[in-house]
């Protein structure tokens, strides 16, 4: 790319964060198909509602299956840290522990450097029942992303990232 080129698409990518007309609520022109937040939970709506009722005909509810995610990845794990990466409020996260408890899915048990902290962990009936509904999600995924290449995919997570970021930022007001 010569340098006149290189310009011109910097404008251009410019022109676009500048002049947001269409997609900004504040314009006149705005229609709610072209909010990104709309389509966001539109696409979160309908994904979800899918995986409700796939989820209940083996037992688990979104919010024990989005707990038992977390533990795949970091194991044992304090109820605070569950309930950050489950982007969910802590004393909802002890009330689906607790019923995680009493399907026998995890064990707790106190930290022991820190009796106040409780740890979580999968127990292997846990472990069978997330690998069971591994597949399964899978497919959901693959059908939401079926026509988007892996490329769009990627960009699309890191436009999501950015966007998460901004708005961790100071509040408008």
């Amino acid at each position: 790319m010569n340098t006149r080129s290189a310009t011109a698409s910097t404008k251009q990518e410019g022109e676009h964060v500048e002049n947001r007309g269409e997609y900004d609520p504040s314009n006149p022109t705005f229609r709610l198909e072209n909010s990104p937040f709309y389509l966001m939970a539109h696409a979160d709506f309908k994904y979800h509602e899918d995986m409700d009722k796939v989820l209940h005909k083996h037992g688990v509810s979104k919010p024990i299956y989005r707990v038992m995610t977390v533990l795949r990845e970091r194991q044992p794990a304090s109820i605070g840290a569950i309930a950050e990466a489950a982007l969910t409020k802590r004393s909802t996260i002890s009330r689906i522990i607790d019923r995680m408890l009493e399907q026998g899915l995890v064990t707790t048990e106190p930290n022991p450097e820190d009796n106040r902290v409780t740890e979580v962990t999968l127990t292997p009936a846990g472990q069978q029942t997330l690998r069971k509904l591994t597949p399964i999600v899978g497919r959901q995924f693959s059908r939401a992303m079926e026509g988007i290449s892996n490329r769009d995919i990627a960009h699309l997570l890191r436009t999501l990232k950015k966007i998460s970021d901004n708005l961790g930022k100071l509040p408008i007001e």
